[in-house]
């Protein structure tokens, strides 16, 4: 048995018995404690499970923290949320050794990304003050550089994609199981989490009343992980996989979160469009399947109100009452960032207010334009959005994505996760986790296909570039 699985073993035992109460309030800091030392293990033994094991990470915390909460009592800024970006940050480690390969061009786009966040942390910490500042560059650096690792690490595509294919294929229908079990049942933990919390957008804490959001904190990061989770599994073989998407189809019309419906409508599309016309017939088919599977949780009653009363808004949107108070809203917060040209800096939004004890700036702004200008002033949110666009642009000229199916569900699933961009942010937490993921592993299959050819048009090409480029894996930094 090797030492990755011993460790990961551990870590699973451990976060159980805290589960049943073991530990009492020492466990808040005993299980984020835990989790960074499993994933120092991994990411010194492998790259691949270190990035499995960070995913997990996010997208189970939320969950844990609440349990947690519920055995020994309420905490609105319980210790085992650090878990997920501190996990995250050990990749920094990956960016530190392999930092020359950041002057290739492949990377560039990070550097202006990563030049926006130092400007923001200056004007935060005049701002906000340090604490403030420093918490919230961590929440927007912490999956930026999780990306960053899985692109440096392109010599391992082939494992890297391998795990990250499993991962999703075995937390989608979990979580996405759970999400139905919330609906039904609402777990204690869920529904104290919900009344503490005093989130209205969560709906009533009952069951049949509430808004899924599974094992994530709200429903928008839950809608965002099953998108993901259904373009990756979607590429994948296997009718076992078929279920698994079924449910999530359900859990995700029961997040009512109408942009993520659309956004994942969207990576469908860009999904389909990137792969080569002979397999069309394959993917229809198996939405076909998909679609009658997932249609006898949707007629019963109690699903079909709750989902249909919510899709009947979509036709007549700007009558909707959300929707017109995120639109009022938002021109009222858009002067005061146009007059803002330097912008406020990091600290003054988010979850890095309570740690300021002027409270200063806007808890959310529902719209992730806004607070990237807000944030980050003209300059820097015009850096930190060519640095996004400049990403986006090369999904869409590498030819590989047509002979690679997981590259093309990551490229397309990235283009899904922005188009969440003018409802909130999608660049911090799980969302921002799972967006600059699908980037990282968009360059890295493109860095690792160039060293094939496969990325190359031409035949030839791709034959005369392969004998070169081999040594290069051969004797580049690792």
């Amino acid at each position: 048995m090797s030492d990755t699985t011993v460790a990961v073993g551990l870590f699973i035992v451990a976060t159980a018995a805290m589960l049943t109460g073991l530990g009492g309030r020492a466990a808040n800091v005993a299980y984020t404690v835990a989790a960074v030392l499993t994933a120092a293990v991994l990411l010194a033994r492998s790259p691949a499970m270190y990035s499995s094991f960070a995913l997990w990470i996010w997208f189970l915390s939320p969950f844990v923290r609440r349990v947690l909460d519920y055995r020994h009592g309420w905490n609105s800024t319980n210790p085992a949320l650090l878990a997920p970006p501190l996990v995250a940050a050990l990749s920094i480690i990956t960016v530190a050794r392999n930092a020359r390969e950041l002057r290739g061009r492949l990377f560039a786009p990070y550097l202006l990304i990563l030049g926006a966040l130092a400007y923001g942390y200056s004007v935060g910490m005049i701002n906000a003050g340090l604490i403030p500042s420093t918490y919230a560059l961590l929440t927007w650096l912490a999956p930026l550089v999780f990306g960053l690792h899985l692109a440096l690490s392109w010599r391992h595509y082939l494992e890297l994609s391998a795990a990250i294919r499993k991962t999703f294929s075995i937390a989608l229908p979990i979580l996405a199981a759970y999400g139905i079990y919330q609906f039904v049942r609402l777990p204690v933990w869920d529904a104290q989490w919900m009344i503490n919390a005093d989130l209205k957008s969560l709906g009533t804490a009952l069951p049949f009343l509430v808004r899924v959001f599974g094992t994530l904190n709200t429903p928008g990061p839950y809608a965002a992980f099953l998108l993901a989770g259904m373009l990756m599994v979607l590429t994948g073989k296997g009718f076992i996989r078929f279920p698994g998407i079924a449910v999530a189809v359900v859990a995700l019309l029961l997040t009512r979160t109408r942009a993520v419906w659309v956004a994942f409508l969207i990576g469908l599309v860009m999904q389909q469009l990137s792969q080569p016309v002979i397999r069309l017939p394959r993917r229809i088919v198996t939405l076909v399947i998909v679609s009658i599977l997932a249609a006898p949780l949707t007629q019963i009653p109690a699903f079909r109100d709750t989902i249909g009363s919510r899709l009947s808004t979509l036709k007549s949107i700007s009558a909707d009452n959300s929707f017109i108070k995120r639109v009022q809203f938002s021109q009222s917060n858009a002067t005061e960032i146009v007059e803002t040209a330097l912008g406020n800096g990091l600290g003054t939004t988010g979850g890095a207010i309570k740690l300021n004890r002027a409270q200063v700036g806007i808890r959310s702004l529902d719209n992730g334009f806004l607070e990237l200008f807000y944030l980050f002033g003209w300059l820097g949110g015009a850096m930190f959005l060519l640095g996004v666009a400049a990403l986006l642009y090369q999904s869409f000229r590498f030819a590989e994505a047509r002979r690679d199916p997981f590259s093309s569900a990551v490229r397309a699933t990235a283009i899904a996760l922005v188009a969440i961009l003018p409802i909130g942010d999608v660049f911090t937490g799980s969302t921002g986790t799972l967006l600059w993921t699908m980037m990282g592993l968009g360059i890295a299959a493109h860095a690792y296909h160039l060293t094939t050819g496969l990325a190359l048009r031409s035949r030839a090409a791709r034959a005369h570039f392969a004998a070169q480029a081999r040594a290069l894996v051969a004797t580049g930094p690792r």
